[in-house]
């Protein structure tokens, strides 16, 4: 890109910096999140993976990287899914 200012070739980098970031904090989000769902069925530590999940979303929120709405938006999602993949797993073992 050809930026004339100094000031603005910074910013520029500094933007690519910033939004590498970013993509990288969200997609491990994404990741620690799906391997919550999956402890459900493979009978792994779920209090652990969905800690660990809600710690990184909280992070996230922390910083720039995700509004703080989203973020418990994102949390009670998980919270959701979870007992629900919980709920069904209790139902055919019962069953």
């Amino acid at each position: 890109m050809a930026l004339r200012h100094k000031s603005a070739q910074k910013r520029h980098r500094q933007s690519l910096k910033r939004r590498m970031l970013n993509r990288s904090r969200k997609s491990t989000i994404k990741t620690f999140t799906k391997k919550a769902l999956a402890a459900v069925t493979n009978g792994e530590d779920l209090a652990a993976a969905q800690s660990k999940a809600e710690s990184l979303i909280d992070k996230a929120a922390k910083g720039s990287t995700m509004h703080k709405n989203t973020a418990a938006r994102k949390k009670s999602r998980l919270a959701k899914a979870l007992n629900k993949a919980k709920a069904a797993q209790e139902g055919t073992q019962q069953g």
